[in-house]
C-alpha cells in the first residue's frame, strides 16, 4: 500500500478514536449531573427547551415559583435538591423528575406521605404530560412544557 493512503487512514482512525471519547465523555456527564453540564450559559439542553415546574400552593401558603426542568429535577426538603420545598411534609428527597426517551417521568424517591399526579398516588414511574398537577406534602406544583 502507498504511504499516503496509510497516513490518511492513520488520521481518520485518531480522528474516530477523538471523536469515540469525547461521547463517552459527554454520555458520563449527562449520566453524573442530568444534563445540567451543558445547559449552562450555551442555550444547549439534554432535555426539551420550555419544561418548567411550577410551584403553585408551597406548604399550604400561596407561593408561585417557577423552575426549570431540563435533564430533570430532585424535589425535596435538602437544600442540595434542585426544588427545595419548606413543607414539613416533604421529605428530604421526595421525589423526582427526570427525561428518557424524549419524555419526562416523575417518580416517587420512597418518600413517606408519597407522590400524587392529578389527585392519584403513584407507585411507579409516570409519564408527565402538560398540564398535569403534581402534589408532594401540602404543596402543589403543575408540569409546562
Amino acid at each position: 500500500m502507498p504511504e499516503i493512503v496509510l497516513l490518511v487512514l492513520k488520521y481518520l482512525f485518531l480522528a474516530f478514536l477523538y471523536l469515540f471519547v469525547a461521547l463517552v465523555v459527554m454520555a458520563v456527564l449527562r449520566e453524573l449531573y442530568g444534563g445540567k453540564a451543558f445547559s449552562t450559559g450555551s442555550g444547549f439542553s439534554w432535555g426539551r427547551r420550555g419544561a418548567r415546574l411550577v410551584v403553585m400552593r408551597e406548604g399550604g401558603r400561596g407561593m408561585k415559583s417557577s423552575h426549570p426542568v431540563q435533564g430533570g429535577v430532585i424535589i425535596g426538603r435538602a437544600p442540595d435538591c434542585d426544588v427545595m420545598l419548606e413543607d414539613e411534609f416533604v421529605s428530604n428527597y421526595h421525589a423526582k423528575i427526570y427525561l428518557l426517551g424524549g419524555r419526562f417521568y416523575v417518580e416517587d424517591m420512597g418518600s413517606t406521605n408519597g407522590t400524587f399526579v392529578n389527585g392519584r398516588r403513584i407507585t411507579s414511574p409516570l409519564e408527565l404530560r402538560g398540564g398535569d398537577t403534581i402534589q408532594v406534602g401540602r404543596t402543589t406544583m403543575e408540569f409546562k412544557r
